[in-house]
């Protein structure tokens, strides 16, 4: 249900945009509840980062808790880096958003390089999932690939700048990583029950995320055109509660890890 304030907002601008007005209010009292929407949004979109934030640190903490209990030659013993990295990226952003002195070329640049970092550390960890060498191939392929028009766009574009195709890029690299562990995971009936696999939620986590987000970073300039700036704003923060309940995937996946271990 719209609130009043909202719906107030909402029939303004509609009624501006097809030259009307809808006489209730005084132009005074209609910026009022504009402005008022305009905070209201913001503070949502930044209580989205922030309790996200906290998620990721928790995650991070148990995954290098749970170091220990994993074999070594497990690469999932090392899947603490991956809520780390990604406690950097969203730490980065809130400084950003908080502190309006902080610099935004040093802070996009920072965020670019820590999406790199992570899209490598999703190529090994699924490397390290199979044997087989055709699949390592193509994780290696899509890896690459990935990097080339990464570094098209870096050539095109101001690195100090967000490029949220190149997101979406990167997901849709993620995507077929899952894919392709889906395919050699099924291939044939698994003997044992996969829902106990930490590797299983781990990944389902990372596609759930991946796939749903890619229109979001695809279509963020369209968005922006079509809706102003803090509707904008919030629909793309549908893309950081999309990283919360990945999380909450992996959460699910350090479970397995305990029951494992206890077993």
């Amino acid at each position: 249900m719209i609130s009043s304030t909202k719906d107030y907002a909402l029939r303004y601008q509609f009624q501006e945009k097809n030259n009307g007005f809808l006489g209730y209010f005084s132009h005074q009292d209609l910026d009022f509840f504009r402005l008022t929407l305009s905070v209201n949004m913001y503070s949502l979109y930044n209580i989205v980062i922030c309790i996200g934030t906290i998620e990721i640190l928790v995650s991070f903490l148990i995954a290098y808790k749970l170091r220990n209990k994993i074999e070594n030659s497990t690469f999932l013993s090392k899947f603490w880096i991956c809520p780390f990295i990604a406690f950097l990226i969203s730490t980065n952003t809130i400084i950003h958003e908080f502190f309006i002195h902080y610099n935004n070329s040093i802070h996009y640049s920072f965020q670019n390089i820590l999406f790199i970092l992570d899209l490598f550390f999703w190529a090994f960890y699924f490397l390290n999932l199979s044997n087989d060498k055709n699949y390592n191939t193509k994780i290696k392929v899509f890896l690459v690939l990935t990097l080339i028009l990464y570094s098209l766009t870096l050539f095109a574009n101001d690195s100090s700048k967000p490029n949220l195709h190149f997101f979406s890029t990167i997901n849709i690299c993620k995507s077929l990583f899952c894919l392709l562990y889906y395919s050699e995971l099924f291939k044939n009936i698994p003997d044992k029950n996969i829902t106990k696999e930490p590797s299983f939620w781990i990944v389902t986590g990372l596609i759930f995320y991946s796939c749903i987000s890619i229109p979001f970073y695809t279509l963020h300039v369209y968005i922006k055109e079509l809706f102003p700036f803090n509707i904008s704003l919030n629909i793309f923060a549908i893309s950081n509660v999309l990283i919360i309940m990945m999380h909450l995937f992996f959460l699910k996946a350090y479970l397995c890890i305990i029951r494992q271990h206890k077993e």
